[in-house]
Formats: structure tokens, C-alpha cells, sequence
């Protein structure tokens, strides 16, 4: 068992114990506490990591454009939480210093961005969401309109953020085992 459930489960516990009628289930409760854990952790490590670096705007940028594509499109997810805030974190970051050296390149990350949204959205959300998988191509559109208006702003941390997300889409031959 990794350390975000462990610690997610000990809080939902002693939550549970301390308020056993106003709180849901413990493994309601456990789930919430995970979620908020494996999404703020990137998010401080990324602002403080952005700060000392000095690119806090980029790295703000950064997180917008790839978790708001993320949100419809979905892509690769790790087994483990720990290892998704460690990659999410240094992918969030290598985008912000890396982002402005491709601002001549966002026609084509954009082409390439909706090529692979158009190919791949949403991709492994099965387990993440509780839509029925008929309204899927919701997902794709929604993911197509933000790639598009992500395009039409024209930062390019923005642009690679979007990019480097679609990537994410494409699925692994054999299956994911990382």
C-alpha cells in the first residue's frame, strides 16, 4: 500500500470515528481525502518548484492549459499516486521553462494537438467518471473546443501544455505497466 493511502486511510478513519453521522461513508470519505491529496500536492510542489525558478506566471499557465484539457480528455495514469505527482509535477514544470522557446511552432502543435484529440479523447476515463460511456464524445468536444480556444489565446506554454496533454492520450501497445 502507497503512502497517500495510508494516510488517506488513518484521516477517513478518525474522520469516520470522530463524526460517524454526518459523513459519509469511510470509503467515500477516503476516496475525497485521497483526491484532494494527489491534487494539491502537485499544485504546491509545482508553484513552489515555479517560484524559486522564477517562472510562477508559466507554471500557473502551464497547470490551467494541461489540467484543463485533461479534465475531458483523460490519458495515462500511473498505478500509483505517488508516481503520478512526481511525473505531473516535472511535466507541469519542463512545460513552463521549455514553453516559450515554441512560439513558432503553435500552428503545429495545435494541428497536432487536435489530431490526437480527435484520435484518441477521451482516453481511459472509464474508471475516472461516472458518465455513461454513450456520452463519451461529449468529452471529445469538449476537449477539441478547449484545444481550439487554447490555440486562439496563442501563449505558448499554453500551446505545449495542450500538446504535451494529447500526447498523454495515446495508449500504450500491450497495456500500461508503469
Amino acid at each position: 500500500m502507497n503512502m497517500i493511502n495510508q494516510l488517506a486511510d488513518k484521516w477517513s478513519i478518525a474522520a469516520k470515528r470522530k463524526y460517524p453521522d454526518e459523513l459519509p461513508s469511510q470509503q467515500i470519505v477516503r476516496y475525497t481525502i485521497k483526491f484532494i491529496i494527489s491534487n494539491t500536492i502537485p499544485i504546491f510542489i509545482v508553484l513552489i518548484a515555479s517560484m524559486l525558478l522564477g517562472i510562477t506566471k508559466e507554471a500557473i499557465l502551464a497547470l490551467i492549459g494541461f489540467s484543463s484539457v485533461r479534465m475531458f480528455s483523460g490519458g495515462f495514469h500511473f498505478k500509483s499516486a505517488e508516481m503520478c505527482i512526481v511525473f505531473s509535477s516535472l511535466v507541469i514544470i519542463l512545460i513552463a521553462l521549455c514553453g516559450n522557446y515554441f512560439d513558432n511552432y503553435s500552428f503545429a502543435m495545435y494541428l497536432a494537438s487536435i489530431i490526437l484529440v480527435m484520435l484518441y479523447a477521451p482516453s481511459k476515463i472509464e474508471q475516472q467518471t461516472r458518465v455513461k460511456p454513450k456520452n463519451f464524445k461529449w468529452f471529445k468536444i469538449i476537449s477539441l473546443i478547449l484545444v481550439t480556444l487554447i490555440y486562439t489565446i496563442n501563449i505558448p506554454v499554453l500551446n505545449l501544455a495542450a500538446l504535451v496533454q494529447s500526447l498523454l492520450l495515446i495508449r500504450l501497445r500491450g497495456g500500461e505497466k508503469v
